[in-house]
Formats: structure tokens, sequence, C-alpha cells
């Protein structure tokens, strides 16, 4: 899979689970229900990963 596959791969989970992806400058905002995260790279992003990054107490409004 080339990186544009896992990239699509990855928003397509994030969509899923209800958690938008925003491009943000050469990175990436990933914001959901618990979920408020800049990462550097979104290709390979899986399940586990996005639960790891969960942080309990917080809620999108």
């Amino acid at each position: 899979m080339n990186l544009e596959q896992q990239r699509a791969a990855a928003r397509k989970l994030c969509n899923k689970l209800d958690v938008t992806v925003h491009p943000y400058g050469n990175a990436w905002w990933l914001l959901g229900d618990s979920i408020n995260q800049v990462i550097g790279e979104i290709a390979g992003l899986s399940e586990a990963g996005l639960r790891q990054m969960r942080r309990p107490g917080f809620s999108r409004a």
C-alpha cells in the first residue's frame, strides 16, 4: 500500500469512529469524542492507536 492509500484507510477508520481529520500544516489534527490530538502522520493509524489517544474526561462540545 502506498502512502496515499494508507492515508485513505486511516481517514476511513477515523470516519467510522466519528473522529474528524484536518490537515494542520505538515501534520494532522484528529478531533473527536475524547480525542484532540495533532500527529505527524495518519498513514498506518490503527484503532488501537486511536484508543491510546483518548483522554478521559474530555468531551467534544
